[in-house]
C-alpha cells in the first residue's frame, strides 16, 4: 500500500465539513479490510484491533474546508457561505464543484472583475466571500434548479494533485486527508503485528467547523489518544518563522500548545522518549489554530496532537514532505509497539 495512492484517493473524494457522507464511505471501504468499522450517531468512524489492558487511540478528521450555496439570485448567479477557515483570496478565479442532493457534481466558477474595468482601489482590496458569486452558466433561478442545484448544497475546489521532485505532495485538502491516509497505512502495518495493546482508529467529522466530532466521540475508555493532523510550517519567504516554527523535512511535530490550550504533558514526554530512542526526528511548538486533541482533552482523555508540517495551509496548494509522513508513521507504530 502506497501513501501517495491512498491520499490521492481520499483527496478526490467529496467531504467538506458537515457533508462527510462520501468520504466516510470511502474510509469505511479501507477499514473493512481489517475488521468491522462502527459509526456513531454523529458520523464518526471507529475500528479497534488488538487487545490488552492499555488502550491507545489515533484520530484524524475526515472533513475539509469548503463552502455551501446560501442563495440563488434571480439572474442565476449563486451566493456562497464558507465552511471553516476559508481565506477569500483562494476563491478568486477558481473552478468549483457543487455536490447536489442527488449526488451529481456540477462545476461552476468564481469570477473576478477584470482589471480592464476595475478602478485602482478595487485592485488592491480583498473582496469578502459574501460579495463573490458562483457562476454555473445559468440564465435564471429556474435554470439553476433544473441543474439540480439547491440552497445548502456543498461546494469545494476542483482539485489538482502534484508531486514535486518525487518528494513533495501538493494539493487542496491534505489537511487532513493526509492524516486519514497515515492512519490507514498505520493500520495496515499494525494488522501484521502481534499487539499487546488495544488500538482504536477514529475518523472524526466537522473538525474544521468547531472540533464537533471529537468533542462527542463515544470511545471514552482511552488511556492515550493522538490526534494526527497538520500544522502550519512557516518556512517560507517573508513569514515570521516564530509564529509557527516548523519546517518541512524536519520530522513530525508535537503541537503541544495552540489557541485552544495545552495538550497532555505526559504524552508529550512519552512521544519524545520514543522518538529519541528510535532516532526519529521531531519538532515541537506552540502555535495558533487547534486540533481535535483539544476536543478530546475536554472529555478527560489524555491527548496529544502529533502533526505533519504543511506549507500554505488552507490554500489550494498545501504542500507536505513524504519524509515527514514516513517518519510520522514510524513514530506512531513505535508508540503502539513500545
Amino acid at each position: 500500500m502506497e501513501f501517495k495512492e491512498v491520499v490521492k484517493d481520499l483527496l478526490f473524494t467529496f467531504g467538506v465539513s458537515g457533508y462527510e457522507e462520501s468520504i466516510r464511505k470511502k474510509i469505511i471501504d479501507y477499514l473493512k479490510n481489517y475488521g468491522e468499522p462502527e459509526v456513531d450517531k454523529l458520523g464518526n468512524v471507529y475500528l479497534t484491533i488488538g487487545s490488552g489492558e492499555r488502550h491507545i487511540a489515533f484520530m484524524a478528521h475526515m472533513d475539509e474546508i469548503g463552502a455551501v450555496i446560501s442563495y440563488i439570485e434571480d439572474s442565476g448567479f449563486l451566493k456562497i457561505k464558507k465552511l471553516g477557515g476559508v481565506d477569500a483570496r483562494i476563491l478568486y478565479g477558481q473552478v468549483m464543484e457543487i455536490l447536489t442532493q442527488h449526488g451529481k457534481i456540477v462545476n461552476g466558477v468564481i469570477g473576478l472583475k477584470p482589471p480592464h474595468i476595475s478602478k485602482e482601489d478595487e485592485m488592491n482590496k480583498v473582496i469578502p466571500v459574501e460579495d463573490l458569486y458562483l457562476d454555473v452558466g445559468a440564465k435564471s433561478k429556474e435554470d439553476v434548479k433544473s441543474m439540480g442545484i439547491n440552497v445548502l448544497d456543498p461546494v469545494r475546489w476542483v482539485k489538482q494533485f502534484h508531486i514535486l521532485r518525487e518528494r513533495y505532495i501538493v494539493s487542496r485538502g491534505l489537511d487532513d486527508r493526509a492524516g486519514c491516509a497515515i492512519l490507514i497505512l498505520l493500520l495496515d502495518k499494525l494488522s501484521k503485528e502481534h499487539l499487546k495493546n488495544k488500538v482504536t482508529f477514529i475518523f472524526t467529522i466537522q473538525e474544521e467547523t468547531g472540533l464537533r466530532g471529537a468533542k462527542a466521540i463515544v470511545e471514552k475508555d482511552i488511556d492515550e489518544l493522538y490526534a494526527i493532523d497538520s500544522v502550519t510550517a512557516a518556512d517560507q519567504p517573508k513569514v515570521d518563522y516564530s509564529l509557527s516554527p516548523a519546517s518541512l523535512g524536519n520530522g513530525p511535530v508535537f503541537r503541544f500548545i495552540d489557541a485552544r490550550g495545552i495538550n497532555s504533558f505526559e504524552l508529550r514526554m512519552r512521544a519524545r522518549d520514543i522518538a529519541n530512542k528510535n532516532k526519529i526526528p521531531f519538532q515541537e511548538l506552540a502555535t495558533g489554530g487547534s486540533t481535535d486533541a483539544a476536543g478530546t482533552f475536554e472529555l478527560g482523555i489524555p491527548s496529544l496532537a502529533i502533526c505533519f508540517p504543511i506549507r500554505y495551509t488552507h490554500t489550494t496548494v498545501e504542500m507536505i514532505d513524504m519524509e515527514d509522513i514516513n517518519n510520522e508513521i514510524k513514530l506512531l507504530e513505535k508508540i503502539v509497539m513500545d
